[in-house]
C-alpha cells in the first residue's frame, strides 16, 4: 500500500537502503516491492527477482541493498532520499494499516541512511546551528535528532537547553551536529577543518598551517622560531619528555587533539590576498586579527562583516579573519575586500569542556604576523589605529616579551566571580601580587609575545596546576579553573610580573565616538567629555581614552551608520587628535605624558 501510494505517475529516480537483518524480514520487504515489477526497467526486474531467490535460498545477515527504482511515478509527496527517511520516522502521516508494515523496516532504513551521513561539529550550547540536513543535539550516546528542513532548505536550531531538551543534565559539553552527505555542495562549501575533524582525514587539499609546516619553517627568522617555541608542546612527540616538570591533569587533552587544533586553511577565494600580504615563508609584518563562528546569515557574520568593512575604510594594514564555524557567506571574495584573508580552522572539541573564545590564542599563533591586534567581531576601527602597530612593536620586546591588554572600564576584584583571585589577593582589600589593573581581552602582540601565549594555552589545554609561590601565601592554581581568555590573560599577566596597560583604545561602546565626531574641526578641547571610570590604586584620575577603536558594536546597522559618519565628518576636515584626557585631544601618547606625567597607561 505504501509503494503504491508513492509510486504512481510521472517520473522519478529514488534509492532505497534497505539493512536485512534476517530471510524473513528480506522476504518482506522484497516480497512488497514486487508490485513495482511492472514499472521498473528490464535490469532492475531482474535484480529484484535475484534478491528475492537469494532471501529464500540462505538468510542474509546485516547486508546492505541498494535498490534503483526506475522510470516510476511519483506522487504529490516529491519523494528524495530525504522524505524516505522521513517515512520512517513516528510522526511520518501515514494512517492506514500498511504504516504497521512498514514500522517493521522503517528504523533500519533511517539508521541506513544515517550511517552515510558524516556528522560535522556546528554549534556550541547558546550559539544557531544551520543544517542542511538532520541536526543532532547532546553529547556522544545521548543525542536528540531534530529534522526539520524549511522551505529555504535549511535547518536551523538554536542549540541551548532552553529551547532543546536537555538529555545530558549538568554537561556543559553539549553541542549541535550536522548529518552532511559528503560529496555534496554544502560539503563542498563549508570549513574544510571540521570535514578532517569529523572524517580523521586530510583532504586533498594540505592545510596552510601545520605542525609540520611550523617546525619544518622554524629556522626562517627569529619569529618563526617563537613560533615553534610556542607551539611544540602542540606538536612535538618528545615534549611531554623533556619537559617533565610540566605535569599534566586529568581534563588534559590528547597530544593528537592539539597536534589537530594547530592546523588551518586558507580560504581558496581568498589565496590571491594570502600571497600578495604574506611572503614566502607565510608570515606578514603586520595584520588586525580577528576569529568568529557565525550562520552565514545571522548577526554575528553581519558583526563581523561590518568590523572588515571599517579596516578597508580606515587603515591600511590587512585583516585576517579565522573561521571557527560551518560555512562562510558565499559573497565573500577579494574583490570585495582586498585585504583580507579569511583562514578556516576547526573549533576546539565540544568534549574538550573549554570556552570557545580559547580559539583566540589560538588565532594569534596560527595567524603568523609579526605584529598583531586583536579585534573581537563587535568591534570596529577607526582613522588612527594603525599607529597602535607601531607602539606595539616599541614596546613588546625581547626584554618585555608578553601581550599587552588595554585598561577595562570595569576596575574588577576579588568580589567578583573566580577561583583564581586568592592567588594574587589574600583579602578583598589586599591583592599584593596583581600587578594591573584588569584588562580588556583585546591584546597586541608582536613575534616575540608567541611563546607566552602558546604556554599559556598549553597550561590550559594540558590542564596543568600553577605551584604555591610565597610560602604558599599564593596557594596553587589549576589552570582550567581560569574559565574564559579574559580571566587567562589577566592571570598570564600577573603570574609574570606584567606592568604595561594600553590606555583605553577599545572604548566601551559606539556612541563614544559622539564626542569626536561633535568636536570643532581644529579644536584640542572637548568639553565635558569623560575618562574611563578611575580606580583608588591604578588610575586615580581616570584612564584615557583613544578613538582607535570602539566596542560592543553589536548592532550591525548602527555600526554601519557611526562608519558613514566617521567618512562623512572626515570630508568636513580634520578629525581632531585621537587620545582624549582630562577634556583635551592628544596627538600622541608622549604629548599627553608630558602634560600629565603621572598617567600609567600606555598609548
Amino acid at each position: 500500500a505504501i509503494w503504491r501510494k508513492i509510486l504512481t505517475k510521472g517520473e522519478f529516480r529514488v534509492t532505497v537502503t534497505i539493512i536485512l537483518s534476517g530471510s524473513a524480514n528480506c522476504c518482506l520487504i522484497i516480497g512488497s516491492l514486487l508490485i513495482l515489477l511492472p514499472m521498473m526497467s528490464s535490469t532492475s526486474s531482474k535484480t529484484l527477482l535475484v534478491l528475492l531467490l537469494l532471501c529464500i535460498a540462505q538468510p542474509l545477515s546485516a547486508s546492505v541493498l541498494s535498490i534503483d527504482a526506475c522510470e516510476a511515478g511519483t506522487s504529490a509527496l516529491a519523494v528524495s532520499q530525504t522524505a524516505m527517511d522521513k517515512l520512517g520516522h513516528q510522526d511520518a502521516d501515514e494512517p492506514s494499516a500498511a504504516t504497521s508494515l512498514l514500522s517493521r523496516w522503517a528504523s533500519p532504513v533511517s539508521t541506513a541512511v544515517q550511517a552515510d551521513l558524516l556528522w560535522i561539529f556546528c554549534a556550541g550550547q547558546w550559539q544557531e546551528c544551520m543544517c542542511p540536513g538532520p541536526v543532532r543535539w547532546g553529547v556522544p550516546g545521548k543525542w536528540h535528532e531534530i529534522d526539520q528542513v524549511k522551505e529555504d532548505e535549511w535547518n536551523r536550531v538554536t542549540c541551548s537547553v532552553d529551547k532543546l531538551p536537555d538529555v545530558a543534565p549538568g554537561d556543559g559539553t553539549k553541542h549541535c551536529q550536522c548529518g552532511v552527505q559528503p560529496g555534496s555542495a554544502f560539503a563542498r562549501s563549508m570549513n574544510p577543518a571540521l570535514l578532517v575533524q569529523a572524517s580523521g582525514s586530510l583532504l586533498q587539499a594540505q592545510p596552510t598551517i601545520s605542525c609540520e609546516i611550523i617546525e619544518a619553517g622554524k629556522s626562517s627568522g627569529q619569529w618563526a622560531a617563537s613560533l615553534w617555541e610556542a607551539t611544540s608542546a602542540f606538536c612535538a612527540d618528545d615534549w611531554e619528555q623533556q619537559n617533565s616538570d610540566a605535569k599534566p591533569g586529568v581534563r588534559k587533552m590528547s597530544l593528537d587533539a592539539m597536534r589537530s587544533l594547530m592546523q588551518a586553511w586558507v580560504d581558496k577565494r581568498f589565496l590571491g590576498n594570502y600571497k600578495r600580504l604574506f611572503d614566502a615563508s607565510g608570515w606578514a609584518p603586520r595584520a588586525f586579527v580577528n576569529y568568529y563562528a557565525g550562520v552565514p546569515d545571522g548577526k554575528h557574520t553581519h558583526m563581523t562583516e561590518q568590523l572588515i568593512n571599517s579596516v578597508h575604510d580606515f587603515s591600511a594594514e590587512p585583516i585576517v579573519v579565522f573561521h571557527f564555524g560551518t560555512q562562510t557567506p558565499s559573497d565573500w571574495n577579494e574583490q570585495r575586500w582586498p585585504r583580507l584573508v579569511l583562514i578556516h580552522a576547526a573549533p576546539i572539541p565540544a568534549d574538550a569542556g573549554r570556552s570557545f573564545n580559547f580559539n583566540k590564542l589560538r588565532a594569534m599563533l596560527l595567524a603568523r604576523v609579526r605584529s598583531g591586534i586583536v579585534l573581537d567581531s563587535d568591534q570596529f576601527v577607526a582613522p588612527g589605529a594603525d599607529a597602535l602597530f607601531q607602539r606595539t612593536e616599541q614596546e613588546i620586546t625581547q626584554d618585555y616579551a608578553m601581550p599587552i591588554l588595554p585598561a577595562h572600564f570595569l576596575d574588577r576584584s576579588p568580589r567578583d566571580t573566580g577561583a583564581f583571585w586568592a592567588r594574587y589577593c589574600p583579602s578583598e582589600d589586599d591583592c599584593r601580587w596583581q600587578t594591573t589593573r584588569w584588562g580588556h581581552a583585546h591584546p597586541t602582540w608582536t613575534h616575540w609575545a608567541l611563546p607566552w601565549i602558546g604556554r599559556w594555552l598549553r597550561r590550559n589545554f594540558r590542564d596543568e596546576v600553577l605551584p604555591p609561590l610565597k610560602d604558599g601565601a599564593m596557594p596553587a592554581l589549576r589552570v582550567t579553573d581560569v574559565p574564559e581568555d579574559e580571566d587567562l590573560f589577566n592571570v598570564a599577566t600577573w603570574e609574570e610580573g606584567g606592568t604595561k596597560q594600553w590606555c583605553k583604545y577599545d572604548l566601551p561602546g559606539p556612541s563614544d565616538f559622539d564626542s569626536l565626531l561633535a568636536a570643532k574641526p581644529g579644536s584640542r578641547k572637548c568639553p565635558g567629555c569623560s575618562d574611563v571610570a578611575g580606580d583608588s590604586r591604578w588610575y586615580p584620575n581616570g584612564v584615557a581614552k583613544a578613538f582607535f577603536t570602539a566596542h560592543h558594536a553589536v548592532d550591525p546597522e548602527e555600526t554601519k551608520n557611526y562608519i558613514k559618519a566617521i567618512k562623512d565628518r572626515q570630508k568636513k576636515g580634520p578629525l581632531p587628535p585621537p587620545i582624549l584626557y582630562r577634556g583635551e585631544f592628544f596627538a600622541t601618547g608622549l604629548e599627553m605624558k608630558a602634560t600629565y606625567p603621572d598617567i600609567q597607561c600606555i598609548i
